[in-house]
Protein backbone atom coordinates (compact mmCIF):
# COMPACT_ATOMS: atom_id res chain seq x y z
CA UNK A 1 0.00 0.00 0.00
CA UNK A 2 1.40 3.37 -0.99
CA UNK A 3 0.73 6.41 1.13
CA UNK A 4 0.60 9.73 -0.48
CA UNK A 5 2.17 12.55 1.43
CA UNK A 6 -0.13 15.50 1.63
CA UNK A 7 1.67 18.74 1.07
CA UNK A 8 0.35 22.05 2.15
CA UNK A 9 0.34 24.90 -0.21
CA UNK A 10 2.43 27.96 0.61
CA UNK A 11 -0.72 29.88 1.51
CA UNK A 12 -1.82 27.18 3.98
CA UNK A 13 1.61 27.17 5.61
CA UNK A 14 1.51 30.96 5.95
CA UNK A 15 -1.95 30.83 7.52
CA UNK A 16 -0.85 28.14 10.00
CA UNK A 17 2.26 30.10 10.94
CA UNK A 18 0.24 33.30 11.39
CA UNK A 19 -2.21 31.47 13.67
CA UNK A 20 0.63 30.05 15.80
CA UNK A 21 2.21 33.50 16.03
CA UNK A 22 -1.10 35.10 17.07
CA UNK A 23 -1.58 32.49 19.84
CA UNK A 24 2.00 32.98 21.09
CA UNK A 25 1.55 36.76 21.16
CA UNK A 26 -1.72 36.43 23.08
CA UNK A 27 0.04 34.29 25.72
CA UNK A 28 2.92 36.78 25.93
CA UNK A 29 0.53 39.72 26.44
CA UNK A 30 -1.38 37.78 29.09
CA UNK A 31 1.86 37.05 31.01
CA UNK A 32 2.89 40.72 30.84
CA UNK A 33 -0.53 41.81 32.11
CA UNK A 34 -0.27 39.36 35.01
CA UNK A 35 3.15 40.75 35.93
CA UNK A 36 1.80 44.32 35.87
CA UNK A 37 -1.09 43.23 38.09
CA UNK A 38 1.42 41.75 40.55
CA UNK A 39 3.43 44.99 40.60
CA UNK A 40 0.26 46.99 41.20
CA UNK A 41 -0.53 44.91 44.28
CA UNK A 42 2.93 45.06 45.89
CA UNK A 43 3.95 48.67 45.20
CA UNK A 44 3.28 50.97 48.15
CA UNK A 45 1.44 54.26 47.62
CA UNK A 46 0.64 53.65 43.96
CA UNK A 47 -1.91 56.26 42.86
CA UNK A 48 -2.07 55.88 39.08
CA UNK A 49 -2.59 52.37 37.74
CA UNK A 50 -1.45 52.78 34.11
CA UNK A 51 1.58 50.84 32.88
CA UNK A 52 3.90 53.85 32.60
CA UNK A 53 3.17 54.86 36.22
CA UNK A 54 3.67 51.30 37.44
CA UNK A 55 7.05 51.05 35.69
CA UNK A 56 8.15 54.46 36.94
CA UNK A 57 7.18 53.64 40.53
CA UNK A 58 8.92 50.25 40.28
CA UNK A 59 12.15 51.90 39.11
CA UNK A 60 12.02 54.47 41.93
CA UNK A 61 11.31 51.73 44.49
CA UNK A 62 14.23 49.57 43.32
CA UNK A 63 16.58 52.58 43.42
CA UNK A 64 15.38 53.43 46.95
CA UNK A 65 15.94 49.85 48.13
CA UNK A 66 19.43 49.77 46.58
CA UNK A 67 20.23 53.04 48.34
CA UNK A 68 19.03 51.61 51.67
CA UNK A 69 21.13 48.47 51.28
CA UNK A 70 24.17 50.63 50.51
CA UNK A 71 23.51 52.78 53.62
CA UNK A 72 23.02 49.70 55.80
CA UNK A 73 26.24 48.16 54.53
CA UNK A 74 28.08 51.41 55.27
CA UNK A 75 26.74 51.45 58.84
CA UNK A 76 27.67 47.80 59.32
CA UNK A 77 31.04 48.10 57.59
CA UNK A 78 30.07 46.00 54.60
CA UNK A 79 28.15 43.29 56.45
CA UNK A 80 24.39 43.10 56.76
CA UNK A 81 24.45 40.29 59.32
CA UNK A 82 24.44 42.67 62.32
CA UNK A 83 21.59 44.95 61.27
CA UNK A 84 19.23 42.99 63.50
CA UNK A 85 20.23 41.26 66.71
CA UNK A 86 21.35 37.68 66.17
CA UNK A 87 18.70 35.00 66.02
CA UNK A 88 20.29 33.29 69.00
CA UNK A 89 19.89 36.49 71.10
CA UNK A 90 16.17 36.69 70.37
CA UNK A 91 15.59 32.96 70.72
CA UNK A 92 17.42 32.89 74.04
CA UNK A 93 15.33 35.76 75.42
CA UNK A 94 12.06 34.16 74.26
CA UNK A 95 13.01 30.84 75.89
CA UNK A 96 13.79 32.63 79.16
CA UNK A 97 10.11 33.55 79.40
CA UNK A 98 8.95 30.03 78.36
CA UNK A 99 8.09 30.91 74.76
CA UNK A 100 9.02 29.39 71.42
CA UNK A 101 9.94 31.28 68.23
CA UNK A 102 7.80 29.94 65.42
CA UNK A 103 8.93 32.24 62.62
CA UNK A 104 10.90 35.46 62.12
CA UNK A 105 11.18 37.71 59.08
CA UNK A 106 11.84 41.26 57.97
CA UNK A 107 9.04 42.93 56.03
CA UNK A 108 9.08 46.14 53.99
CA UNK A 109 5.79 48.05 54.19
CA UNK A 110 5.26 51.43 52.58
CA UNK A 111 8.97 52.09 52.24
CA UNK A 112 9.72 51.20 55.88
CA UNK A 113 11.12 48.00 57.27
CA UNK A 114 9.45 46.06 60.04
CA UNK A 115 10.79 43.02 61.88
CA UNK A 116 8.10 40.44 62.56
CA UNK A 117 8.49 37.67 65.11
CA UNK A 118 5.91 34.90 65.65
CA UNK A 119 6.07 33.46 69.14
CA UNK A 120 3.90 30.84 70.83
CA UNK A 121 3.50 29.62 74.38
CA UNK A 122 2.07 32.65 76.21
CA UNK A 123 -1.19 33.02 78.07
CA UNK A 124 -2.59 36.32 79.25
CA UNK A 125 -1.21 39.82 79.39
CA UNK A 126 1.45 39.03 81.98
CA UNK A 127 3.25 36.66 79.60
CA UNK A 128 3.12 39.20 76.79
CA UNK A 129 4.53 41.90 79.06
CA UNK A 130 7.40 39.63 80.05
CA UNK A 131 8.07 38.86 76.37
CA UNK A 132 8.10 42.55 75.41
CA UNK A 133 10.57 43.39 78.18
CA UNK A 134 12.82 40.43 77.26
CA UNK A 135 12.89 41.34 73.56
CA UNK A 136 13.52 45.02 74.31
CA UNK A 137 16.49 44.00 76.45
CA UNK A 138 17.85 41.80 73.63
CA UNK A 139 17.55 44.57 71.05
CA UNK A 140 18.93 47.33 73.29
CA UNK A 141 21.79 45.30 74.75
CA UNK A 142 25.13 46.54 73.36
CA UNK A 143 27.49 43.72 72.44
CA UNK A 144 30.92 43.68 70.93
CA UNK A 145 32.00 41.55 68.03
CA UNK A 146 35.65 41.65 67.01
CA UNK A 147 36.16 44.57 69.39
CA UNK A 148 33.51 46.68 67.64
CA UNK A 149 30.18 47.62 69.26
CA UNK A 150 27.11 46.05 67.74
CA UNK A 151 24.54 48.30 66.09
CA UNK A 152 21.83 49.23 68.57
CA UNK A 153 18.31 49.59 67.20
Amino acid sequence: MVRLKQTKSKAEVNITNALKHRIAERHRRRRISQQYDMLRTILPTLIKMDKASVLGKTIRQVRELKKRVKEMKAVCRGSLERVLPGESDLTREVRKVNGTVVRAEMVFIGGRNKSVLWVKGFRGNEGMGMLKRALKMAVDRPKKKNGKPRLIL
